[in-house]
């Protein structure tokens, strides 16, 4: 998602799994995704329970994440800023004592409190609470002995079609949110 407005600062934003039983069964559904679905090779990975690093099969772009958090701090700072200026007119248009009588100390507070929401706002997004529970199941799975066939696409477009194809083989999945 290299998008200019973007938030996030992740090529591969959207994750979908399924959950597999056999090392088999995972190569031939990865096989199978990549010639059905407009998914190229880099964007399907098997993932074993022997991985020792299934996290960066899980969660690959280590950059994208860092750019997320300068990304999200930034622009939602900024809106935040934003919004607490437009908060400060319309309290300034409509009358109210405390911001007339005191416009300049009430527009710094107003500007100050929405950017610091924005920054709160911009952590929320670089946690990346999104992904947990695709995170959470993919590794639950490892633990167990399964393998895991996990999808980083890079549209909502290729999440459906992926999320179709292992649904028309009745795979259990683990997505972001």
């Amino acid at each position: 998602m290299n998008n200019s407005t973007a938030v996030t600062g992740e090529t591969f934003d959207h994750k979908v799994a399924a959950i597999v039983d056999t090392q088999n069964e995972a190569n031939a559904v990865a096989r199978e995704i990549i010639d059905e679905t407009s998914l190229r090779d880099k964007q399907v990975i098997v993932v074993t329970p022997d991985d020792s690093h299934e996290g960066r099969k899980l969660e690959p772009e280590d950059k994208g994440i860092a750019r997320t958090a300068i990304r999200a701090h930034i622009r939602l700072g900024i809106v935040g800023v934003v919004v607490g200026f437009a908060l400060f007119w319309l309290l300034f248009a409509l009358g109210a004592g405390l911001v007339t009588n005191n416009s300049l100390t009430a527009a710094l507070l107003l500007m100050f409190f929405g950017g610091v929401f924005g920054l709160l706002a911009g952590g929320a997004v670089t946690l990346r609470p999104d992904h947990a529970p695709y995170l959470i199941s993919a590794q639950s799975a490892l633990n167990k002995g399964q393998y895991v066939v996990t999808v980083h696409a890079d549209s909502h477009r290729q999440l459906e079609e992926a999320r179709t194809a292992f649904e028309r083989r009745h795979l259990k999945l683990a997505a972001s949110v």
